[in-house]
Parts: structure tokens; C-alpha cells; sequence
């Protein structure tokens, strides 16, 4: 939730300290306690509880930044908006433009004598024509200091940061309290259409699973272990985009009366389409590379053949990715949560379903069933959900336009 928040505030630099710093802990956790011959905190345990532990410290980094301003953000507030007056000695500016010759300012007393005479000589200033310069001449010294003195810096740090953005707005206490009753309606719309579309997407990978764990056997489980490896470490090239969408878009949509919105809207689109088209390009590159790789993950053939077997199915899949990652960021960003709920409460039912029908083949003997038969139905979803999020983001393209025309 804080790295949504952020993120939703266009701020990606604050996740990026807490999740880095998080990793580390993960790290030296596993460095810790997978070594340990206790069984309860040593091997697959041992990390568990690393991930456990990064877990609860990026929790408690994300609490302390956010309610916590750092030093230049308080040398900043202690600041004064307004410049340092100067102190100017009438005085002695008197005594230089009226002293004798040879005193000090004569070069000062001469300048101003010749600005006088070319006053004096130059036609009234309220004539279109009027020569100004030698009063910019005479003034232009003091008008640049004064000039310097009022342009801000440009060294300031422009660039928004959420720290201390709770800074005595949130007790640690807070975090046992239930949302306050206002607060709880204005999320109620979203719970559904939410909590459907995240259980639409995990349903599909524990059918996936089950299917391989349950009828495929141990070398299929194997190789499916290193298959989802590479998966879930290409994925989020393309998952980025979505979260990206997720920060930018809504800004573009709430722009009701302008113009200019189904022209920004459209033009976003086809924006984040390309940089999909090219994070899929880089994911099929590195899915070209499984079957030189592969061997390096198992020294078993077998494993090793059937990895290789599933490498055209995650190149089909990761060529339509990028762009469905951006597709569905920006369906998100339009708050068309309805529409996205909808299709993933079909497919929390459909695709395991499928899936199923695969185990069963693989237990009647009716027909050879591998991994590929696996991927081959999630790849179709993958397909399917693609084309879908593309027709749906063309029929709102022409709604938003429609509703332009109708205002002009």
C-alpha cells in the first residue's frame, strides 16, 4: 500500500530507497540463516524467514520515511520565502557623485554628468521615439543586483519526494485502528472489482501448479520450477509499465473539460503501447537465450529438454506482455475497474477449468500431455485478455471523443 501510494504520487524514488534497502536485509538474512543446521531456521526455512524479516523492515523504513522529513527538507521550511534586504549607504553615494576632482567615485561622477547631459538633450519621454539608454546605463547596475537578488535558485530540488508526508499526521497506534466510516465508503466501490481481478490473476498459476504437481510428474515439476524462475524474473520489465500508467493517467482523465483530453488521452496511449512493444522485444530476446542457459540450471537432460520445449510458448507470451502490461496500467488509470473485475472473475473460473481438462487427459492416457500442453492454455489466456484490453481501450478512445464533439 505505501509503495502504491507513492507511486501514485509520482513519486518512485522513495520505493526504490526502502525496497533497495529491504533487499539487503533479505540478503544478509539468507546469508544468516539458510546455513544453519536447525531445521526450524536453516535451508528453505532459513529463507522464508529472511523474506519474512525484509518484509517487516520495509514496513517499518516505509512508516519512518514517510512521517519523518529529512535535514533538508526542515533547513528548507526554517527559510524565509523572501530575499535578504541590502543595505545601501546614501551617504556616502551623495558624497561620491558631489565630491571634488580627484576624489573617490570620479569615474562614477563622470558617467553620471554625461547621463545627464544626454537627458538633456534627448527628447521628452513621452515621445515614441525617447532614447532610454543612457537612464539604463545609469540605473543598470543597481537593477541587475536587484534582479539577481529576486530570481530563484535553480539549484533547488524540484523533484517531489514523500518524505514526511505523515509528519504528525500518523501515530504508530493508527496502524491497529480501523479506517474511519467516510474513509471506508469512498473504498468500497473499488473491494470488488479489486479483490476479483487479483484473485483472477493468481488463480490461473495455482491451477498451472496443481495440473504439473499432480500428473505430469517430478522431472515435469523440476522443469517447471526453472521455467517459472525465468518467468518471474522477465515479467516485471513489463509490469513496470503498469504501474507506471497507474501514476500518470489519472491525471489526464480528471482534465474533463479540456479540449485537448481525448487528444492527451489517445496520444498517451499509443505511447505507452510502444514502450510495450519494445520491453517485449527485450523479453523475447532473453527467452531466446533459455536453450543456450538452460543447462546451466540442471545437469539433468531430461529437465533440460523439456525447458527448452517451453521457450517458444514464453516467447509467444512475453511478444504480447509489454503491451498488455500497458494496456491494463492504463484501464487502471481510467478507474474502468468494472470492466477489468468482470474478466477476471471469468477467468478465476475458466482458465482452471481448462486447466483441468488437461489433467485429466494426462490421467486417462487419451493423449500426450506435457508442459507444453500446460503453457499452451495459459498462453491462449495470455492471448485472449491482450485483444481484449486493446477492443476495450479503442471503445473508450471513441466515447471520450464523442463526448469532445458533443461539448464543442
Amino acid at each position: 500500500s505505501a509503495q502504491s501510494a507513492c507511486l501514485g504520487m509520482k513519486d518512485i524514488r522513495s520505493p526504490l530507497y526502502v525496497l533497495a534497502a529491504a533487499a539487503v536485509v533479505n540478503f544478509f538474512g539468507d546469508v544468516l540463516f539458510v546455513g544453519s543446521s536447525n531445521p526450524l531456521i536453516g535451508g528453505a526455512a532459513g529463507a522464508a524467514w529472511a523474506t519474512t524479516f525484509s518484509q517487516y523492515a520495509a514496513l517499518g523504513m516505509f512508516i519512518k520515511w514517510l512521517r519523518s522529513p529529512g535535514k533538508k527538507d526542515k533547513e528548507v521550511e526554517s527559510k524565509t520565502d523572501e530575499p535578504p534586504t541590502s543595505t545601501v549607504n546614501i551617504s556616502d553615494a551623495i558624497m561620491e557623485l558631489t565630491g571634488r576632482h580627484g576624489s573617490k567615485g570620479s569615474g562614477r561622477r563622470a558617467k553620471f554628468r554625461r547621463a545627464l547631459q544626454s537627458l538633456r538633450m534627448s527628447p521628452s519621454s513621452s515621445d515614441a521615439g525617447s532614447d532610454d539608454k543612457p537612464r539604463r546605463r545609469l540605473f543598470s547596475r543597481r537593477t541587475a543586483s536587484n534582479q539577481s537578488a529576486k530570481k530563484p535558485s535553480t539549484n533547488d530540488d524540484s523533484t517531489f519526494s514523500t518524505r514526511g508526508f505523515l509528519e504528525n499526521k500518523m501515530r504508530k497506534r493508527d496502524l491497529f485502528k480501523l479506517p474511519a466510516s467516510e474513509s471506508a465508503k469512498e473504498f468500497l466501490p473499488y473491494v470488488l472489482p479489486v479483490t476479483t481481478t487479483s484473485i483472477g490473476r493468481v488463480s490461473s498459476y495455482a491451477a498451472m501448479a496443481h495440473v504439473v504437481a499432480s500428473s505430469l510428474g517430478t522431472k515435469a515439476m523440476a522443469a517447471q520450477q526453472v521455467v517459472l524462475s525465468l518467468f518471474y524474473c522477465l515479467t516485471p520489465i513489463a509490469d513496470s509499465l503498469g504501474l507506471t500508467a497507474q501514476s500518470f493517467v489519472p491525471g489526464i482523465h480528471s482534465q474533463k473539460d479540456s479540449p485537448d483530453r481525448p487528444e492527451a488521452i489517445r496520444q498517451t496511449t499509443a505511447n505507452f503501447y510502444k514502450a510495450g512493444a519494445i520491453f517485449s522485444a527485450l523479453m523475447v530476446g532473453a527467452v531466446a537465450t533459455i536453450p543456450v542457459f538452460s543447462k546451466f540450471f540442471t545437469s539433468d537432460p531430461t529437465v533440460v529438454g523439456m525447458v527448452n520445449s517451453v521457450a517458444p510458448f514464453l516467447a509467444v507470451f512475453f511478444a504480447s506482455h509489454g503491451m498488455f502490461s500497458a494496456s491494463e496500467g492504463v484501464l487502471l488509470g481510467s478507474k474502468d475497474l468494472g470492466f477489468l473485475g468482470k474478466f477476471y472473475a471469468t477467468f478465476f473460473a475458466v482458465v482452471p477449468a481448462l486447466m483441468l481438462q488437461v489433467k485429466r487427459a494426462a490421467l486417462s492416457g487419451t493423449r500426450v500431455v506435457d508442459l507444453t500442453s500446460v503453457w499452451g492454455v495459459f498462453v491462449s489466456y495470455q492471448l485472449f485478455r491482450s485483444v481484449m484490453w486493446g477492443l476495450r481501450l479503442l471503445q473508450l478512445q471513441r466515447r471520450v471523443n464523442s463526448e469532445a464533439a458533443l461539448q464543442a
